[in-house]
């Protein structure tokens, strides 16, 4: 009986490290790289200082995001941008193609859900949002991945709107 207990925990601990194994082949590991950069020259140059901008102000927004993992094979991840209390404008990716917002009005937030392909060796990918401040501010946006990529590579960017200055009268 004392030998058939040790083949069954001999073979319980096989089973156990095959599955281990198993699970860390099929798993794939995913790192992330993303930034803001804003315009207010209609998108001419960005930068990625800090920023102020005029409630009623169109601000130009690039995104920029890669998304690589350890597989060769493609795979797609959800990215979540969150923009609070802005107009939207158009949202554009670089080759033109339209990126229809989500408004929800309760919460006076706009969202982009992007699709990233992630890969190996990933491209960049990047994309114009350009909106106008309804209020003045500080406002943060966010870049959130999918649960498959590690929360400490979701990023957030803040801006202040502030009121329009009057331009003075000439008498």
């Amino acid at each position: 009986m004392k030998k058939f207990n040790r083949v069954l925990a001999l073979l319980l601990m096989v089973i156990a490290t095959m599955s281990l194994t198993a699970c860390s082949l099929f798993s794939t590991s995913y790192t992330a790289a993303s930034g803001f950069f804003y315009s207010s020259d209609k998108g001419h140059s960005y930068g990625d200082g800090t920023k102020e901008y005029e409630v009623g102000e169109t601000v130009y927004m690039k995104v920029k995001f890669k998304v690589t993992s350890d597989k060769k094979k493609t795979t797609q991840v959800k990215v979540v941008l969150t923009i609070p209390n802005v107009q939207n404008v158009d949202a554009k990716y670089m080759d033109g193609q339209v990126i229809t917002p989500n408004f929800d009005a309760v919460n006076n937030v706009t969202t982009y859900e992007f699709t990233a392909n992630a890969s190996k060796n990933a491209n960049e990918q990047e994309c114009v949002i350009q909106f106008v401040p309804n209020a003045p501010g500080s406002v943060t946006m966010t870049l959130v991945y999918d649960d498959n990529i590690d929360s400490s590579y979701d990023i957030q960017s803040t801006l202040e709107f502030v009121e329009a200055k009057e331009e003075p009268k000439e008498d």
